[in-house]
């Protein structure tokens, strides 16, 4: 099914929003060749700005939101490439003050006329990017928006805007993904290393 796109009166319509107070630590996993708290103002990212007008980091309120959203975007996989993997590092975040993001799930999709496709569906993202435009253009002004990842629907995940860029910073990082620690997230959704190759410690 096709993603509705914003409708007309988006900015007379109040949307519900989620606040992540201030100290609460976001999970992100990243590539190594950028930074950590890196707004990607690209055209790839499903909430992306579709001009490059504005920069969006994408994070989730847990590790395992983190993992899904970067390591299970291909449907059904079961096997991590190595390449992947050798690319990839964890961040962990930290909100210097309140955020507050409008939120694009559960109860929060009907007041604003959109429904779970818009974060859940697949390429083009030519309407997820139109909403992403909206609401950052929205009255009031959140920081980001809240939506669920897309393969595990029960873990939030946030995408802000490079306005709150201030308010971000990395409190840890971890560039080895080859520990206990990342297996324990890979078990949890049954995936493992795709050449088999990789030491999964026991502790």
């Amino acid at each position: 099914m096709t993603p509705p796109l914003p409708p007309a009166n988006l900015n007379a319509r109040s949307p519900r929003l989620l606040k992540v107070t201030a100290g609460a630590v976001l999970h992100r996993f990243y590539n190594k060749a950028h930074s950590p708290i890196y707004f990607d103002a690209s055209g790839a990212g499903r909430l992306n700005a579709p001009t490059g007008a504005y920069g969006v980091l994408y994070s989730a309120g847990m590790p395992h939101g983190a993992f899904a959203e970067t390591f299970l975007r291909q449907p059904g996989r079961q096997q991590i490439p190595t390449d992947l993997l050798s690319r990839k590092a964890y961040a962990a975040l930290e909100a210097t003050r309140d955020l507050t993001f409008v939120r694009l799930t559960g109860p929060g999709l009907a007041p604003l006329g959109a429904t779970a496709e818009v974060t859940h569906g697949g390429l083009p993202y030519d309407a997820s990017q139109a909403w992403s435009k909206a609401l950052h253009g929205h009255p009031s002004g959140a920081d980001g928006i809240a939506y669920t990842a897309r393969h595990d629907e029960s873990e939030l995940c946030y995408a802000i805007f490079d306005r709150a860029k201030s308010a971000i910073v990395e409190i840890e990082r971890r560039t080895s993904l080859d520990a206990a620690w990342f297996w324990d997230l890979a078990d949890h959704y049954d995936v493992g290393i795709a050449s088999g190759k990789a030491i999964r410690p026991s502790a």
